[in-house]
């Protein structure tokens, strides 16, 4: 008989599995802090601070190829001073001539197009790399700008200027604002925070009461809210779905369009809902966008009036940045077709595996769709052999086999 409470509950598990632990955590946080203070003793005026997954408290394991894999986490290196005051190449080669100098980040320190990368192995054998992007404040004629553009010009002060790779070493300013992004999911993750947050506390210290000394120590950025866990259990399936695509690397959806949809659809609904309520609520309106592949705007407007996390306007896809009017999300969709083919496609598997799979009668045929929507590894770090056979499957002979004997 399923167990339906039961089998969320397990889901739930691998996700928190994957998750950035405590420890992880501290350990993060320690070591971008020690890395502000070298920058400043070296000379460098710089604030760094989280953007992505580690800001928005969505961090999962990265590499569904390599379920050993670290966790990338990504910080901005802002420099005191405008885009007026460096050049973007400039702006780079202060921070990378810092780091390569010092005898303790030397060593670690990997330089890619769009970011520095310092990689450390965590006490506990678990590894994380700190991604630093080089930042400077925007000018205040792009950000006078962007708030004439903006239907929310509050978040445009926090916007930055960031050197983007041109080739061969050189570079070209791009407005980014991770602090205005982050500002507005916070606004509404913070009802869904609030309705769980008295058992997300309890749970976090019975977890770590090792770690710490009471309920009131465990760090706000630590808990999840039911926002929080569709977004991380939707960008996991998406890096295991995409994983097994030739060109999956290619072609899925950045993780900022996840946050940004997901968080738009949740705002509509009530806070109390719980993951999986939140989950198929996401899920029922992405494939009401889904319907704008076939449909023109006039026709979609006209039964789905209300919707506008997604447009297609002139056949041309488009999902707002809510801290950069002038950027468009989906801007690759209009390049590659098989980017929004794929994108919802992709969003009917996750139904398959995820909500169709809680009624299966059969627990193998569960299992066999939880490991396909979070993969092998995932699946038996955080359950075991649960739902599984007890009985050893009997080996296939491919001589007295049913036809085709390889699909079984």
């Amino acid at each position: 008989m399923k167990n339906i409470s039961e089998r969320q509950k397990d889901i739930l598990s691998i996700i928190a599995n994957l998750d950035i632990s405590p420890t992880l955590y501290e350990n993060a946080n320690a070591k971008y802090k020690a890395i502000t203070s070298f920058l400043c003793d070296y000379g460098i005026n710089a604030d760094m601070y989280p953007q992505g997954s580690f800001a928005f408290g969505t961090v999962v394991r990265p590499n569904a190829k390599n379920p050993s894999a670290n966790y990338d986490l990504d910080f901005v290196c802002q420099v005191k001073g405008s885009r007026s005051d460096y050049t973007p190449s400039g702006l780079r080669n202060i921070i990378e001539e810092a780091l390569s100098s010092s005898g303790v980040y030397g060593g670690k320190l990997t330089i890619y197009d769009e970011c520095f990368s310092v990689e450390y192995a965590d006490i506990n054998g678990v590894s994380f790399a700190i991604d630093i992007v080089p930042a400077t404040d925007e000018s205040p004629e792009t950000k006078t700008r962007l708030i004439t553009k903006s239907p929310s010009p509050q978040l445009i002060d926090t916007s930055i200027a960031i050197p983007k790779h041109n080739g061969e070493r050189n570079y070209r300013w791009i407005t980014n604002n991770p602090v205005g992004f982050r500002t507005w999911f916070e606004q509404i993750n913070a009802p869904f925070l609030v309705a769980a947050r008295n058992s997300n506390r309890m749970r976090l210290f019975e977890q770590n009461s090792n770690i710490y000394a009471s309920v009131e120590d465990i760090p706000n950025a630590l808990e999840r809210s039911a926002l929080q866990r569709v977004i991380q259990i939707l960008k996991y399936h998406r890096d295991v779905y995409y994983a097994k695509l030739a060109d999956g690397d290619d072609i899925k959806p950045i993780s900022a369009i996840i946050n940004t949809v997901v968080a738009r659809i949740s705002a509509q609904v009530d806070p109390s809902y719980s993951v999986f309520e939140l989950l198929d609520h996401v899920l029922k309106e992405l494939e009401i966008y889904a319907k704008q592949q076939s449909l023109t705007t006039k026709e979609f407007t006209q039964l789905y009036e209300s919707r506008s996390v997604f447009s297609r306007t002139d056949g041309k896809w488009y999902i707002a940045n809510p801290a950069n009017p002038e950027d468009n999300l989906a801007d690759q969709w209009n390049i590659n077709a098989k980017i929004p083919a794929t994108f919802f496609r992709w969003v009917s598997t996750v139904k398959d595996d995820l909500l169709t799979a809680l009624h299966r009668d059969d627990d193998q045929e569960f299992r066999v769709l939880l490991e396909n929507g979070f993969g092998a590894t995932a699946v038996s770090s955080a359950l075991g052999n649960k739902y599984r056979a007890i009985a050893a499957p009997k080996p296939i002979i491919a001589q007295t086999a049913a036809r085709p004997y390889h699909s079984l």
